[in-house]
């Protein structure tokens, strides 16, 4: 039997496919021999060029407009490039990062090959994570019915009223709760603070998305403790996006209590000093949790070893940007935009995932507008508009062809 070799380093972020670090390259080894494939993350998530894995194994790829073909064994497999999906007999299978091309070469996502592959001719190769060796097992592969994650709704079903084709998962998290606070508010009522805030429209929101189809997974549902790392790692699996509610503030003795506004942020290096002390501040959870760092020293580590394992930064931006339109539509106070920066709460979500602060606590509009059930009502429902129109968005990217 052919073996493959482990590539003697490895990248120094954790890996997004597995629970492996992901290789700096993995061998394949079939009858006719081996070769060494380097791994490239230049898109940010782990890919192989389609041309050297050619060399040993069926593959092929075919570019037209803005769809590849790959085909493996004669099977076709339609990526849309950029978008984290193939299309394979008419369903939609969801990845970690998609196709592209680079320098006129067509890349595939690792996770694809290694997963995928072996599932689909799990008699003619296999995969060994911890070895990193992609291996031809028998000469003749055995086409099987891969494991999809894609379902349709119901006929008559909330979400086939809404237009949609695919059932969705959407993490709501209602920012700090317990003995974390959050910001105490000079301007809304007494004894109410961020976290019940943050809850009452979390709440709202779930009946909001709930109404439309949407299925809903709440951090919480009282005034409990949850952990910052908690909340996120529950937007996995079948989970589409996780969205965390929060309330801003600004220091009053500043004399900014004129400072109001809607703002939605995703998780990368912060670009401002605002939002460096927007994150700082929704933060400070951390100082309950002793074992959770953020590794201040290296400010791109927290990037590159938390989240740059994130595969859906583009996509976060994404969901950002029409949540932010859709939230700022509908608030008193001025459309500060989208924004980004190191938020602990974001850095485990291993799917497109957004911070929304709903509006200043230290403003007398906006602090009125957050604590009224009319605000909490129209924030809901903005909110659960623009991840409808962003879900809508991708289920038009990769189930464009897809008969309905």
């Amino acid at each position: 039997m052919i073996r493959l070799v482990l590539a003697l380093t490895v990248l120094g972020v954790p890996g997004n496919l597995t629970e492996h670090p992901v290789p700096t390259s993995i061998v394949v080894a079939t009858t006719r021999g081996q070769l060494e494939v380097p791994v490239s993350t230049e898109m940010g998530h782990p890919a192989l060029a389609v041309p050297q894995l050619s060399q040993l194994l069926p593959v092929t790829s075919e570019v037209s407009g803005d769809w590849v073909t790959i085909a493996f064994a004669q099977q076709p497999f339609r990526f849309l490039l950029g978008a984290a999906a193939f299309v394979y007999q008419g369903r939609v299978v969801p990845l970690v990062g998609g196709a592209y091309v680079s320098r006129d070469t067509v890349f595939v996502p690792l996770q694809w090959l290694t997963e995928y592959i072996p599932r689909m001719f799990s008699e003619g190769y296999r995969y060994d994570p911890h070895a990193g060796r992609f291996e031809e097992s028998r000469l003749t592969p055995v086409v099987t019915q891969p494991r999809l994650n894609y379902r349709a709704p119901a006929p008559g079903s909330a979400a086939a009223r809404e237009g949609f084709r695919m059932l969705h998962k959407v993490v709501v998290d209602a920012g700090h709760g317990g003995r974390k606070p959050g910001n105490l508010g000079k301007y809304l009522p007494r004894n109410v603070h961020e976290k019940h805030i943050t809850l009452a429209i979390a709440r709202r929101l779930e009946d909001e998305l709930e109404k439309r189809g949407v299925s809903v997974v709440m951090t919480r549902t009282a005034d409990v403790d949850v952990g910052l790392a908690e909340r996120a790692s529950m937007c996995r699996d079948e989970c589409d996006v996780f969205v965390s509610i929060h309330v801003n503030s600004l220091d009053p003795r500043t004399g900014y209590e004129n400072v109001a506004g809607f703002e939605t942020y995703f998780l990368d290096d912060a670009r401002t000093a605002e939002a460096a002390r927007v994150a700082a501040m929704e933060n400070e959870d951390l100082r309950y949790e002793g074992d959770v760092a953020l590794d201040e020293d290296d400010p791109l580590s927290f990037i590159y070893k938390d989240l740059h394992s994130n595969e859906y930064l583009r996509q976060s931006a994404e969901l950002a940007d029409v949540v932010q339109g859709s939230g700022a539509a509908v608030h008193p106070g001025r459309d500060r935009g989208v924004s980004q920066a190191r938020f602990a709460v974001l850095k485990a979500a291993r799917r497109p995932a957004i911070l929304v602060e709903t509006g200043y606590a230290t403003n007398r509009g906006d602090a009125r507008f957050l604590s009224s059930a009319t605000g909490q009502q129209k924030l809901a429902e903005a909110i659960a508009d623009g991840v409808v129109k962003y879900l809508k968005r991708y289920e038009a990217k990769v189930m464009a062809g897809v008969e309905p």
